[in-house]
């Protein structure tokens, strides 16, 4: 134990000698924010030797690989690609999920297409790509998911659909050019779980057409079913790994003892399919991430959101690790990222709701910690506005929360009131670029977790399903600028709305439904015609298709699938007219979730409405917008100036 003391003391003044507690003198620069970050995707090799990371300089985005003894950097360019995640193939081979936006004929609209990368480290970073589209493989646009690596024979496990519409199970060998099919799945099969030797264990099967979900287990040689659920008109649920004892890892909503019904993880049997215990569920929270051991594939933790995303361990050497790192920083969030294969390095994200992270190197034998680099440049170092989380009472008593960030001085201040996309997300806490930006330009910004959010129990977003508009979703987001009015931090009288996806929705629809309430709103890749969305989903996947199903039951409230009229009156663009404060939008013209006819669409209709608009198509822009430096400085001045013009001193 004396080594975590030892560490936990190192790191304690590894952060005191960082400038992060000093005094702001002047708001960090636009480019500080609108800046991508240096460092993301942070891996260390299996043997502890280097570092492989995304790095972006100057707006040119590479695959960067560190020598850390030698402290030197190599890298090669990727400004192509919209990297997705990085995996260690072996100490000299890494591996690259990324993706690139295209038109694809089978589909509506723009699709992002994944793949996986091999770089072969020893050959200054020659690729090529592990599968790809062929008679082994049939159509696939998502061939960019790794679901586990065999290090000893050089083979990435991918799951893609044959010529037969089967999900199979391939391994890559990113050493030679070999694939082969370890797992032959069905037009139905969904997922596949693999042991410590990539050995498919478990799969799961979802139809459309019957409404039925499987989960099919390995025995001998046969396949067989150990649940079966009907009548399941969506996914029901999810299946991970194999977990420390043996069982396997299944994600699913029940009733806790206290009757919340939240997502927890629970051990299922792989004899019978019985489910044996609760692995970890909360009465509060959802199971938000699984973490997974990238050197035996077992499942060994979870995390959960709350103030902030908080980690879980089964594994007991990492579960003391992570409490002796946290206990040293009472102010700070330390997050156990990844670890080389013998555990004697990890590399750990510390940051508060003031700076943003920083990317440290502990090493167990010496108990050092090392600074690995900070992602956001200066923005490490300065002690921004502080992102709180607090509670209000919405309208009806209910108690919503959400994340305030006000800048210095005393309010109330010109406030930006900022709902999340999704509808089925949640903001988290600690470093947020757009509202730390926005709060160190003088605006008091309010981030509010509304019932439709995930991550508080099915109850809390099944809330939210038909309450779009002029329902109970948009009431929460109208009275947290109600409370915060009240609590005086927001001006009333300078009073923006801006959101992206179905936040971008809900600006457009506050500025329609509550137009005594905004001043200007802003709309970033959102949502202005619903009827128009849904059909888009319709006709995109298929009308029997369960995502169809579930966009029809969110939107609407009724799983009755020719409900669609009813969306006209809460759609923004029909509702163009009731709109008095000027509006921006923002869309990117690759945009793969929500296209950008949407804004093309409510732009003409405020034009007819006689509103003043503002509409920037961003060409080659996706859905988040945040893959292009330059797009981001972009969009990210013309909000500045749009809101500086209309709520600004």
């Amino acid at each position: 134990m004396s080594k975590f003391f030892v560490a936990a003391a190192a790191l304690f003044a590894a952060l005191m000698i960082n400038p992060a507690t000093s005094a702001l003198q002047a708001p960090p620069p636009l480019e500080d924010f609108a800046r991508l970050p240096h460092m993301a995707m942070v891996q260390i090799s299996p043997d502890g030797q280097k570092l492989a990371f995304i790095s972006t300089v100057n707006g040119n985005r590479s695959l960067n690989v560190r020598d850390i003894a030698a402290r030197r950097d190599r890298g090669v360019n990727i400004a192509s690609i919209r990297p997705q995640r990085i995996v260690w193939g072996n100490n000299s081979r890494l591996l690259l999920s990324g993706s690139e936006a295209q038109e694809y004929d089978e589909v509506r609209g723009t699709v992002d297409f994944s793949a996986v990368l091999s770089f072969d480290l020893d050959n200054d970073f020659e690729f090529r790509q592990l599968l790809r589209n062929s008679g082994r493989t049939g159509d696939n646009y998502f061939l960019g998911r790794i679901l586990g690596v065999d290090r000893v024979n050089n083979r990435a496990f991918i799951p893609a659909f044959d010529r037969q519409d089967r999900y199979d199970l391939l391994a890559a060998n990113f050493g030679d050019r070999g694939v082969g099919t370890v797992g032959q799945g069905t037009p139905t099969t969904r997922d596949w779980v693999i042991d410590e030797n990539g050995e498919p264990v478990a799969r799961v099967e979802y139809s459309n057409t019957d409404n039925r979900q499987r989960l099919m287990v390995r025995q001998g040689e046969d396949w067989v079913t150990v649940q079966d659920i009907e009548n399941a008109t969506q996914i029901t649920f999810s299946a991970w790994g194999l977990l420390p004892d043996g069982n396997l890892a299944v994600t699913f909503y029940a009733t806790t003892e206290t009757g919340a019904h939240t997502l927890g993880l629970f051990a299922v049997s792989l004899e019978n399919g019985e489910v044996l215990r609760p692995v970890f569920q909360s009465d509060e929270y959802d199971v938000d991430g699984i973490i997974e051991d990238p050197y035996t594939n077992r499942t060994i933790g979870v995390t959960y959101d709350h103030a902030f995303t908080r980690t879980v361990w089964f594994d007991e050497e990492i579960a003391n690790y992570q409490s002796a790192l946290a206990g040293a920083f009472p102010d700070y969030q330390v997050t156990i990222l990844n670890w080389s294969q013998d555990r004697s390095r990890f590399i750990l994200s510390v940051e508060n709701e003031r700076n943003a992270p920083l990317f440290f190197m502990y090493d167990v034998n010496s108990g050092q910690v090392a600074l690995v680099g900070s992602p956001y440049g200066q923005l490490g170092n300065a002690n921004l506005p502080a992102r709180n989380y607090i509670a209000f009472d919405a309208r009806d008593g209910t108690k919503v929360y959400a994340y305030v960030t006000q800048p210095e001085g005393e309010g109330p201040f010109p406030t930006v009131v900022l709902p999340h996309g999704g509808p089925a997300s949640r903001d988290v806490g600690g470093f947020d670029y757009l509202a730390h930006f926005l709060a160190t330009r003088g605006y008091a910004v309010i981030q509010p977790n509304f019932r439709g959010s995930s991550g508080y129990g099915a109850a809390w977003e099944v809330a939210g399903y038909g309450q779009w508009g002029t329902g109970v979703m948009q009431h929460d987001v109208t009275d947290a600028l109600a409370a915060m009015v009240e609590s005086g931090v927001a001006d009333p009288d300078r009073a923006c709305i801006m959101g992206w996806s179905y936040g971008g929705y809900s600006a457009l629809a506050g500025a329609a439904f509550t137009p005594d309430l905004y001043q200007c709103a802003i709309s970033i890749a959102g949502v202005g015609d619903v009827p128009a969305m849904l059909r888009y989903s319709r006709e995109r996947f298929g009308r029997t298709h369960w995502s169809y199903a579930y966009w029809s039951e969110a939107m609407t409230g009724n799983e009755d699938l020719d409900s669609m009229s009813v969306l006209s009156e809460v759609s923004p663009r029909q509702n163009a007219d009731q709109i008095t404060a000027p509006v921006l939008l923002i869309h990117g013209d690759d945009d793969s979730v929500v296209p950008e006819s949407q804004s093309r669409f409510m732009e003409r209709a405020l034009r007819r409405a006689g509103v003043p608009v503002t509409y920037i198509e961003l060409e080659g822009g996706g859905h988040s917008l945040v893959d292009n430096e330059a797009m981001r400085l972009q969009f990210m001045a013309e909000i500045e100036r749009f809101l500086a013009e209309h709520i600004g001193e």
